[in-house]
């Protein structure tokens, strides 16, 4: 298949591109390059640009698209909730319309969890209802609901709400909660928890990958939205699972334990992914947590608390050095990057 990917380069996109590529699928990516471009498969044909400047050309040839591109947390989005909702809904939104335009009939949307807020009512379905209070969530619900309004039998949306994604990327980030209990325990020997009773679904990218492959290659009678997660972990219980894992690589960190307020505690239901798009996540968070700790041990010496592997810093920095304003633009010129090419 010949897929687009925008944000293909980001922490999921760098996964996902080479494990299509892997199994002889075409990719090009269109990505802006907030963090970076240098660990793109070179495989892929790049385009840098800007979704907010989505061109109909850029779908040329592609028979389906997977849209990760925007803003990708809370912290981000209260930074600048003026881009946020331009990206996460305005942008999903241009594109997801190039797409039907295109007569391409298979999108498959990067949504999250998040949009279940706080609700502890037990293991939510796809049909409980979403009430988020903060502005990330919202503006992927509102996304959502924008790909609702252009679903019809020529053009077939698939949403992946995806639980906490965790795991090593080729863009690494230490600011999701199993990267950065692995990193403070390997580093300072001590894991942080913030809350112990929030719960959590987790997934690692990994099977991420394999879910929005999964979604690609469903029915095309198969639309709507769908749960993603591998297990519903407190943060308690992920703490343990960390600790009693890093106990291989002679490793034993305390646990620190704070009252942090958070606006999201939730557990989702899976059972519709399995049947529908017949996806069932592998890994266990025991099994994420020896891969991050590996490549962790392995980078001592490395300063693992640069910006690049926190979204916020890295944003924070190109809005203080004029490459990225609030309108979307400063970085991602359109122009095409030489390298494979699709079609």
């Amino acid at each position: 298949m010949r897929v687009l990917i925008t944000g293909g380069a980001g922490y999921v996109g760098s996964v996902l591109t080479p494990y299509l590529l892997d199994r002889g699928h075409q990719v090009r990516v269109v990505d802006s390059g907030f963090f970076g471009l240098d660990h793109l498969d070179s495989r892929a044909e790049l385009i840098r640009g800007s979704i907010l400047d989505f061109e109909r050309k850029w779908l040329r040839d592609v028979e389906a698209v997977i849209h990760l591109a925007g803003l990708s947390n809370d912290p981000m989005a209260a930074f600048s909730p003026s881009l946020n909702y331009m990206l996460n809904a305005g942008g999903t939104a241009i594109v997801a319309q190039a797409t039907k335009d295109a007569g391409i009939r298979r999108f498959v949307f990067s949504s999250t969890c998040s949009v279940y807020g706080m609700d502890e009512s037990g293991p939510l379905s796809e049909d409980h209802p979403a009430s988020p209070p903060f502005p990330y969530a919202i503006s992927k619900l509102m996304a959502e609901r924008l790909i609702e309004c252009l679903t019809d039998q020529q053009f077939r949306p698939i949403v992946l709400r995806k639980g906490t994604v965790v795991g090593w990327s080729p863009r690494m980030r230490f600011d999701l909660v199993t990267n950065t209990m692995v990193k403070t325990a390997v580093l300072e020997n001590k894991i942080v928890v913030h809350n112990p009773t929030l719960w959590r679904p987790l997934i690692d990218v990994e099977d991420v990958a394999e879910a929005y492959t999964c979604a690609l290659f469903a029915p095309l009678e198969v639309a709507g939205v769908f749960n993603i997660a591998a297990h519903n972990h407190s943060l308690e219980e992920l703490a343990g699972i960390v600790a009693a894992s890093l106990a291989d690589f002679g490793i034993f960190p305390t646990i620190q334990t704070q009252s942090r307020i958070d606006v999201r505690s939730y557990r989702v239901r899976t059972e519709k992914a399995a049947a529908i798009l017949k996806f069932t996540a592998k890994k266990s968070m025991a099994e994420t947590v020896r891969d991050v700790a590996t490549r962790v041990v392995a980078s001592r010496g490395a300063d693992l608390d640069h910006r690049r592997y926190y979204n916020i810093r890295q944003m924070e920095h190109l809005m203080a050095e004029g490459l990225l304003h609030q309108n979307g633009h400063g970085l991602g010129s359109n122009r095409v990057i030489a390298a494979a090419t699709i079609g």
